[in-house]
């Protein structure tokens, strides 16, 4: 038997794969040909130049993908001065610490806006603030019970982006023990990663803290996410796809937060994590650093931190803090591209 295929594409020659990649993102990026003949002249002729641009203006791929980076450069543009607008007060570099707010307040003035704040008085009445030690832990959840954590993050990079291949399960007595040598270290931390493992071994200290009253609901399955860790954990600049409030229990961490309209600036890695290191994001130019706020959170603060915004946190003391995201408003900002 003879197979027959249809008509096949004809094979153009002649083209430069380096060449048409360069060519084309420039194109994408809405640069003059003119400036692209000019940039591009100490390594190519203006004809070969010339050819690769008629070539990418043909191809049905390079027009279909003109269409959506018009599309984006809109879209950017429109986060642009939205950026320029908020740099206009003197106050965007600033976290501020509030009391007194309520509910309704909080959803107009900075759930609904994307503004930062630590709110200092929801939490007064948990008795958690007061229980929570490494000795009333070791006896409320039982030095032998085992619980996951991530391990080993002290020696891996990149141990946010690869989390799930540090975790490991160890006896509740072991993080406990470490906590108490009051000794720096990144090396081990139970974190909402692990909250899904870890909510029957934690369940006996739930009832030391509750939903804040018109702020939070009870949601079975996102009641609160623990983290606990010794001075020194780090977790380095990311965005998550939901609304945050951190609460700190007991010692204190230092948070740097970005705003969600600096994405262009923030070297955007995985969809989620960031190419800057805080101390690089500090040392850069100002003209290509990210705005950048700042604040410390100790026993009975709660910092909102809204979706999209990037955030750097680092325990300055051994701490245990609590997560929500079962706020009462609506919450969930995923799409099929971010969790794609």
């Amino acid at each position: 038997m003879v197979l027959r295929l249809g008509p096949q594409p004809e094979i153009k020659t002649g083209i430069n794969a380096e060449l048409a990649r360069d060519v084309s993102t420039r194109l994408l990026a809405g640069q003059k040909e003119e400036l692209i003949r000019f940039q591009l002249s100490k390594n190519w002729s203006a004809e070969e130049v010339s050819k690769h641009i008629e070539l990418a203006r043909q191809n049905p791929f390079f027009q279909g993908a003109l269409s959506l980076s018009q599309s984006l450069g809109r879209r950017d543009w429109i986060i642009e001065t939205t950026r320029r607008s908020h740099l206009l007060l003197d106050d965007v570099a600033e976290v501020p610490r509030l009391s007194g707010m309520t509910p309704d307040q909080f959803l107009r003035e900075h759930y609904v806006a994307h503004k930062p704040a630590v709110l200092t008085d929801w939490i007064d009445n948990w008795p958690a603030l007061k229980l929570w030690n490494p000795d009333y832990l070791d006896r409320k959840i039982g030095r032998t019970t085992q619980i996951e954590l991530q391990k080993g993050r002290s020696k891996t990079a990149n141990f946010e982006i690869e989390k799930l291949k540090l975790k490991t399960r160890i006896p509740f007595g072991e993080l406990t023990d470490f906590i108490r040598k009051d000794e720096p270290s990144n090396d081990m931390y139970v974190t909402a990663n692990n909250g899904a493992t870890n909510r029957a071994a934690l369940d006996p200290i739930w009832a030391d803290f509750s939903v804040i009253p018109g702020i939070t609901k009870s949601d079975a399955g996102n009641d609160g996410f623990l983290w606990i860790g010794p001075k020194g954990t780090l977790t380095p600049f990311h965005h998550d796809l939901t609304h945050n409030l951190l609460i700190q229990v007991t010692g204190r961490k230092r948070v740097h937060i970005v705003p969600s309209w600096e994405e262009a600036r923030m070297k955007p890695l995985n969809k989620y994590f960031s190419e800057w290191s805080l101390e690089k994001l500090k040392a850069a130019p100002a003209a290509s650093r990210p705005t950048l706020l700042a604040c410390e959170i100790g026993p009975g603060d709660a910092l909102f931190i809204p979706v999209g915004w990037w955030h750097h946190v680092e325990g300055l003391e051994a701490s245990c803090s609590v997560l929500f995201t079962n706020f009462v408003w609506p919450n969930d900002y995923t799409t099929p591209f971010m969790v794609g």
